[in-house]
């Protein structure tokens, strides 16, 4: 995305860092002249960083203002540069307790009452708490299985996809609606919200897909990343697990363009339903400012920043 040219001009030797990028219809090409003669690669490299930031940051978002665009591109550097630092051995341990707090915290948000602890137990050692039931105990496997299905698919967002997703989170809950769209109304208890018609979420399913690909070029990845999450919850396509797969999915997108995974806290439960309310409403700047909030929260839990 940018590259460090040098040009001759007058017999004297300059650098310019070029960034260029399709964005909607059009190209954007911005150059940067950053000195004379020989300079440094790991200047180059610092210089290059900077200049990409600044530019990603300075391009227009329907929804995400600079500071965010800059913010949000400056935690991608620094947690692609502590993860590039890491062993392998390191790595997968990390990766352990990532998933296992992610586990452990989608499902608490939808209810169940497994502690973190328990979690790594069923998920990572294969054994199973007391007084926990079947279906608390499936909702972490499965949640770990599809995770690991995410890391492994190198396919686009598609309705297949999503219909494979849920089959797995669903498997030995509720096979009957496992990977399958529902065919009755829903309600979430406690809540006045209302969803589509069943008979019509197959086609607004296809359409939030088409959505996502129409904006690939205008819409900053995190942000097409968090309004897909939530314009899915708005359709409600499912008669169970509407959240979780919202969340896996908007993970999955971050992944495909080497962002962070955002782990909501179930401590935050109640500030991210309250957000997840106004995008029904597609007000989407309160659910934007969380995530990037939980996202810092995130890397400074795991020592990535300060």
């Amino acid at each position: 995305m940018v590259y460090h040219e040098i040009r001759i001009i007058d017999g004297k030797k300059q650098n310019y860092l070029v960034y260029n990028k399709r964005k909607a219809e059009r190209w954007i090409k911005k150059s940067k002249f950053i000195g004379n003669g020989n300079i440094p690669n790991d200047r180059i490299n610092k210089l290059k960083d900077e200049f990409e930031i600044e530019t990603i940051a300075s391009l227009k978002y329907p929804y995400l203002n600079k500071e965010q665009a800059k913010e949000i591109e400056k935690l991608k550097k620094e947690y692609n540069k502590k993860i590039g630092s890491l062993s392998k051995e390191e790595f997968e341990q990390f990766e352990t307790s990532f998933f296992t707090e992610l586990t452990y915290n989608s499902n608490a948000i939808e209810g169940s009452s497994l502690s973190l602890q328990e979690t790594s137990l069923i998920i990572n050692d294969n054994l199973v708490p007391k007084g926990k039931t079947l279906r608390e105990v499936y909702e972490a496997k499965n949640h770990r299985k599809a995770l690991d299905f995410i890391k492994e698919y190198k396919g686009e967002l598609s309705e297949g996809f999503i219909l494979r997703l849920h089959a797995i989170i669903l498997k030995d809950i509720s096979e009957k609606f496992a990977g399958r769209y529902r065919e009755n109304p829903v309600r979430i208890f406690g809540s006045d919200a209302r969803f589509p018609d069943s008979a019509v979420v197959p086609q607004l399913v296809k359409n939030l897909i088409y959505w996502y690909h129409k904006h690939k070029k205008d819409y900053h990845p995190f942000e097409r990343a968090i309004i897909f999450s939530m314009k899915l919850v708005t359709i409600h396509p499912f008669v169970d697990g509407n959240g979780r797969i919202s969340r896996l999915i908007m993970n999955f997108i971050l992944r495909k363009k080497d962002y962070p995974w955002i782990n909501i806290y179930n401590k935050q439960r109640a500030e991210y339903l309250k957000a997840v309310r106004k995008a029904n409403d597609e007000d989407y700047k309160e659910i934007l400012s969380f995530t990037i909030k939980s996202l810092k929260e995130n890397l400074k839990s795991f020592k990535v920043i300060d």
